[in-house]
């Protein structure tokens, strides 16, 4: 991956692409008035833009960018602070305090809604093994403003880990988390969701393995949670109870194993 500036820049977002290059120990190249396009095309790598007004990623892949932003997650985080309901806190029974291992970051939507329900007292870990969301999702969550304080400390509060979930579930202790969850990519795509759509172009994607979820029933002190198209048949193949919701595309299942964390 090659990091670059946008073309109007300040010197402190060429000092912050400088830190960026030596923290992930990646190339930094100066636009010398070119575009995007033409420094991907003649690297030929995804390119990182660090500009005035955040970061965003252009994939080899395409022309198109994935740049961070919470997303629904911000409305999903109002209607929390809100005292309403919210579909995966209600799936997994969040409270203050638990501990909650995301096995699929992705752009980190579901752990940022998870960071604030179990506060300040709690822990969230977000797994991703794409570099690019990592990469994208580590940064914005670090430094996104979304002008709602108890949002901001949510998302600074999680910890983002670059790593395939397999191979790190197997290295926890038994009941080392009290909910382990999963949101792999849908099979059937979700046409409303223009986020989903981008994430899928640059994603790599590990398919859902029996190793994957019997490591998660040894890890999970109270559940392990999948989040999937309604019509997955991963929700009977991995032995999840599905909880069916009327209006929506997207459902929640459970495997409870209800024991205390140590």
């Amino acid at each position: 991956m090659i990091v670059t500036t946008s073309g109007r820049y300040n010197q402190h977002t060429l000092q912050k692409a400088k830190n960026i290059a030596m923290r992930y120990e990646l190339i930094l190249i100066m636009r010398k008035k070119r575009s995007v396009k033409e420094i991907k095309e003649r690297y030929m790598d995804d390119v990182l833009v660090v500009g005035n007004d955040g970061i965003s990623i252009m994939p080899l892949s395409g022309d198109d960018t994935v740049k961070y932003h919470p997303n629904f997650s911000m409305v999903r985080g109002k209607r929390l602070l809100n005292n309403e309901n919210d579909a995966l806190v209600d799936a997994a029974e969040l409270k203050p305090g638990m501990s909650f291992l995301d096995c699929t970051m992705g752009l980190a939507a579901d752990s940022v809604i998870a960071s604030l329900a179990v506060g300040p007292s709690g822990r969230v870990t977000a797994l991703e093994q794409s570099f690019i969301l990592y990469l994208l999702a580590k940064e914005g969550l670090a430094s996104y403003d979304t002008n709602i304080e108890m949002i901001n400390d949510a998302m600074r509060a999680i910890e983002t880990v670059y790593q395939n979930h397999t191979a790190y579930l197997e290295k926890l202790p038994d009941n080392s988390f009290d909910i382990v969850y999963f949101d792999p990519m849908f099979d059937e795509e979700i046409t409303d969701s223009q986020s989903l759509r981008l994430i899928t172009e640059v994603t790599h994607t590990e398919t859902l393995s029996q190793k994957a979820i019997d490591e998660a029933k040894r890890v999970a002190a109270k559940k392990v949670v999948l989040k999937d198209h309604f019509r997955s048949s991963r929700f009977e193949q991995f032995g999840f109870m599905q909880q069916v919701r009327k209006t929506s595309k997207v459902h929640y299942g459970v495997i409870k194993t209800d024991s205390e964390v140590d």
